[in-house]
């Protein structure tokens, strides 16, 4: 009778850490939100003229502006070059930290740049920070610096779910 009820607690106890695992998945950060969203648009909305099985699309590093956290970048890239790559008929995804156009590159070859900006900084309300946003996504052909397909996306990020640094978490009297 012992030994059920320890296999019983045992199933429990691996249930609930399993549990935890799914709830810390499922909680994502704004930032990672957005790169998801970004993901989604680079892959529906552009007219591309290739089957996506032979399509290469470089992803370069986004550029954050400062107001956005040290992380922000990392959390950016991660989430939209994990979202392009588990897309259905994906295309290859190779991350890149310099994607510069290139005389003989294939024509199958994309390059995507993404710029975040706070144009407007931190707008304080009563109770939170907020970090109004413009994403620019930039899509380029691997031998060519004319921009083939841009869109931008605005919103405004919650300051408690930014990777700010120590100083800019502080409240300030």
């Amino acid at each position: 009778m012992m030994r059920w009820i320890s296999v019983a607690l045992l199933t429990l106890l691996m249930a609930g850490c399993a549990g935890m695992d799914s709830d810390a998945a499922r909680h994502r950060t704004p930032l990672e939100n957005l790169g998801q969203t970004a993901a989604v648009d680079v892959l529906k909305a552009p007219p591309w003229p290739d089957g996506t099985d032979s399509r290469v699309l470089l992803v370069t590093p986004v550029r954050a502006d400062a107001d956005f956290g040290a992380r922000a970048d990392a959390r950016f890239n991660d989430a939209l070059t994990r979202r392009l790559l588990s897309a259905r008929q994906a295309p290859q995804v190779l991350s890149v930290s310099e994607a510069p156009a290139q005389s003989d590159a294939p024509a199958n070859q994309w390059r995507l740049s993404s710029r975040l900006q706070a144009p407007l900084g931190a707008i304080t309300l009563s109770d939170r920070k907020l970090y109004p946003y413009t994403l620019t996504l930039t899509l380029r052909r691997g031998d060519s610096d004319d921009i083939w397909w841009q869109k931008e996306i605005d919103g405004a990020l919650d300051a408690l779910g930014l990777p700010l640094s120590e100083a800019a978490m502080t409240p300030t009297p």
